[in-house]
């Protein structure tokens, strides 16, 4: 080893040493293998020792120390986009600038969806979708992302998805449900990759986060990532009788991640595992509204899959076979009453040890031309003795000026067969017309209803800026109470109603932008506000005039939130005596800087930036204005 080298990685070290120590903390989100595309090799010169008798020698060392790009470990398709603009797909990069602390700061862009939090990062995370927890669903490389725990009553906790694993993320909006489909981390380069994120803040928030990938010459490739991620703020013993008197969503939540395959021109094959574990204080709610219990628990999931051929051009296959498992280690018994922690029902542990698993088989096949793809996908369940069949087709027509789709599914898990139908118009330069049709049937014995939800909207561009309206008619149905909220479990119906949606994005000077969605609908319903807005402003810049070469970025973005009241189930002990709780009307601002030197990115943010007292639970407030700093820093060698 050279001296240089050993100089670089004693560099790297004691820079990384430094950040942790003034930090005390650990973890943050990973963006892409490189700053610039992986295009060419790259030669490191080595020096010709003295006396050496042949040049062959040489180039023999300058050969093997050359960085060279691998075949890729291929991925499951993504769904093309129908909407106006593509602000639904999010690259690595992406999804690091967004700010997003997980999956529901994503959703939050979806008009019609909306976010539940019982905290800050270690905290309750959901999301429902037109007031129906179950219309939003996630697929991890294809496996679709099963709710089996036996506390979540069918609902995603969107905490225990990771983002810092995913490479790409795509946000399909159906008419009817919200399907979100992930690609996790890949490397293709020979030469080691590492990266290192840590941040800290309010809270006592401390985190961690590490990465590593390597591709070797013969196709191999190993993946390792792990994070730690603790706010302790008037942290106790989850399960001690005194709880906790802070409501700020105390606890922890450690995830690992691990990648081994091969690949050679359009054959791969790959093994992926990933497991989340959490420890989550109680929350004690105001006076009159349900507190929410200590958790603890773990998910952990992973595939094998076999690929041939790349979903991104002509024939492709895959074949993946996957495993869920999660275990309820604890679980403090339900609260029956606001007030402080301490409460006698406070105290009690259930000891409640539950595994459940789960695995789950799919096949795809699929073929994709410049205009048009179309593929066909069956996902196997076993559950009770049975094989459960989910087939799937979906279709694909697309150009600049048209592009059409349609997506039909038999899920046999809960009964339900869907077909949604996409269209995108742009008959002039200046004008777009978007339209989205969902149909829903499901059998007579699971006591739900058919029905249809219709989406049209329509947007003029005046400059770089598109303005736009439109409208969305749902029929009446019947959906599942959020059970992961600390609401009874209960069947409850819906109207049929309207909505009116309007929005605004694009470019509002160079390189600021503006992001507008909102939806009011024309009636109350259980799980969904009347009104909710979401405006972001945003300032991207790789400032090329001065740094030509890419070498700093600049990103600095504030959202505001504005969302009416929401009700949710309370009690339900017969028909006569349901009781439904509201919460508070919130308008929240979150601010995201970053500045990127070279390979080196500093950030901070802070959430709630007037400090208003705001809850997205009944009766749980949410922390006031939490702020998080920290850096994240990538290596090559």
């Amino acid at each position: 080893m050279s001296r240089r080298s050993v100089a670089c990685s004693a560099w790297r070290f004691l820079c990384v040493a430094g950040f942790a120590g003034a930090s005390g903390a650990s973890g943050a989100q990973v963006r892409p293998d490189s700053v610039r595309k992986d295009t060419v090799r790259v030669a490191v010169p080595v020096p010709v020792p003295a006396g050496a008798d042949s040049v062959r020698n040489d180039s023999l060392r300058v050969r093997a120390a050359a960085d060279t790009i691998q075949a890729p470990i291929l991925s499951f398709e993504l769904p093309a986009s129908h909407e106006v603009t593509d602000r639904l797909r999010f690259s690595r990069d992406e999804i690091l600038s967004s700010g997003a602390i997980n999956l529901a700061d994503l959703l939050d862009r979806v008009p019609g969806v909306t976010s539940f939090r019982s905290g800050w990062a270690a905290g309750l995370h959901a999301a429902s979708f037109q007031g129906d927890f179950q219309r939003i669903r996630a697929f991890l490389d294809g496996v679709e992302m099963d709710a089996i725990e036996t506390r979540n009553g069918g609902a995603l906790d969107l905490t225990d998805i990771q983002l810092w694993t995913l490479d790409e993320l795509v946000i399909e909006r159906a008419a009817g449900e919200v399907r979100v489909w992930m690609r996790t981390w890949t490397v293709v380069r020979t030469t080691p990759y590492s990266r290192v994120d840590i941040f800290t803040g309010d809270l006592n928030t401390n985190a961690f986060r590490g990465l590593l990938g390597r591709r070797w010459r013969n196709g191999v490739a190993l993946q390792l990532g792990g994070q730690q991620v603790a706010t302790q703020s008037g942290r106790v013993d989850n399960f001690s009788p005194g709880g906790t008197q802070a409501a700020s969503s105390d606890g922890i939540v450690q995830a690992f991640m691990a990648r081994v395959g091969w690949s050679a021109n359009r054959l791969s094959v790959d093994l992926f595992a990933n497991a989340v574990a959490r420890d989550r204080d109680p929350h004690t709610a105001r006076a009159d509204f349900r507190n929410l219990p200590a958790y603890k628990g773990s998910r952990r999931e992973g595939y094998l899959r076999v690929a041939y051929g790349d979903t991104a051009s002509g024939l492709w296959s895959q074949a993946l076979i996957g495993v869920v498992r999660t275990r309820l280690e604890g679980i403090a018994a339900p609260f029956t009453g606001g007030g402080t922690a301490g409460d006698t029902d406070a105290d009690t542990l259930v000891e409640s040890d539950t595994v459940r698993a789960r695995t789950q088989q799919v096949v795809a096949v699929g073929y994709r031309a410049r205009w048009w793809q179309a593929s066909v996908t069956d996902r196997v369940r076993p559950i009770n003795g049975r094989s459960l069949h989910s087939p799937a087709l979906r279709a694909q027509l697309g150009s600049p000026r048209l592009s059409l789709g349609a997506y039909a599914e038999d899920q046999r898990t809960d009964s339900t067969r869907r077909l949604d139908l996409f269209a995108r118009v742009l008959p002039f330069s200046w004008l777009a017309l978007t339209g989205a049709h969902s149909t829903r049937a499901v059998d007579a014995a699971t006591g739900r209803l058919n029905g249809n939800t219709v989406r049209a909207e329509a947007a003029v561009r005046l400059k770089s800026l598109w303005l736009g309206g439109g409208i969305v008619r749902a029929d009446a149905t019947t959906f599942r109470s959020p059970e992961l909220l600390g609401t009874p479990p209960a069947r409850i119906g819906a109207l049929a109603t309207d909505g009116v949606l309007f929005s605004a994005q694009g470019r509002l000077y160079k390189d600021l932008r503006l992001d507008v969605q909102g939806v009011r609908w024309g009636g109350q319903q259980v799980g969904r506000p009347q009104l909710q807005v979401r405006t972001e402003l945003a300032l991207v810049t790789n400032w090329l005039r001065k740094f030509p070469r890419g070498e700093f970025s600049f990103n600095a973005r504030g959202v505001h939130e504005l969302r009416d009241p929401v009700s949710l189930l309370f009690d339900a002990t017969d028909a006569s005596a349901v009781v439904v709780r509201t919460t508070l009307r919130a308008q929240v601002v979150t601010g995201v800087i970053e500045i990127r030197i070279q390979r080196a990115t500093l950030f901070y943010q802070i959430r709630n930036l007037t400090g208003a007292v705001s809850e997205q639970i009944p009766g749980i407030a949410l922390p006031q204005a939490v702020q998080v700093y920290g850096v994240r820093w990538e290596f090559w060698n």
